[in-house]
């Protein structure tokens, strides 16, 4: 879909063998050593320095402005046919429910509009018969429009509001426009 990923990854998660939690130990086999040294000698990873959250670091990445880091090279996303909104518009790929950062960051109802509209979330298909390497990675997309009642001022002066109708595709909204009085 042309996208550029950046992959966050704490310093850690960077070696081929790593503790987990207290006496479980992960190693990666030669496929997954693969993958991660691709990744990294592409430029596709940002290491997480020892003791820093990891979270806080693809937060910021997500509404930073990317000016300087793209070093002029162009990481607009052209009209597609896959239905990704075009535009710069970082994206992030987790599950983290993100528990621990609600209440820190913004107040609550800016949060979940941040959530909302940069979180694409992830689920594999269950493993059928122990083929664990034909499973399917379904994506649910964040959303181009917030949920939420809004209003905007038009050219004539006056206020039109848009109402997301449950019943309605999540994308369809009823417009009410308010003449100037």
């Amino acid at each position: 879909m042309g996208e550029k990923p950046l992959v966050i990854m704490p310093q850690k998660y960077l070696q081929p063998k790593f503790y987990v939690r207290r006496g479980l130990v992960q190693e990666l086999d030669e496929h997954g050593i693969g993958i991660m040294e691709e990744l990294v000698q592409s430029g596709k990873v940002y290491e997480v320095p020892k003791r820093c959250l990891d979270d806080y670091y693809w937060m910021l990445a997500s509404v930073s402005d990317q000016t300087n880091s793209r070093d002029g090279e162009d990481i607009d996303v052209a009209p597609n046919q896959e239905g990704r909104w075009p535009g710069l518009r970082p994206m992030i790929v987790s599950n983290d429910q993100m528990r621990d950062h609600k209440l820190e960051l913004l107040q609550p109802r800016l949060f979940r509009r941040w959530v909302s509209s940069f979180i694409i979330t992830y689920d594999f298909t269950p493993v059928v018969e122990e083929k664990w390497d034909e499973r399917d990675v379904i994506f649910s997309p964040a959303e181009h429009f917030s949920r939420e009642i809004q209003g905007n001022l038009t050219p004539d002066g006056s206020m039109a509001w848009h109402f997301p109708v449950t019943e309605w595709s999540k994308n369809e909204r009823l417009c009410i426009r308010l003449p100037v009085t």
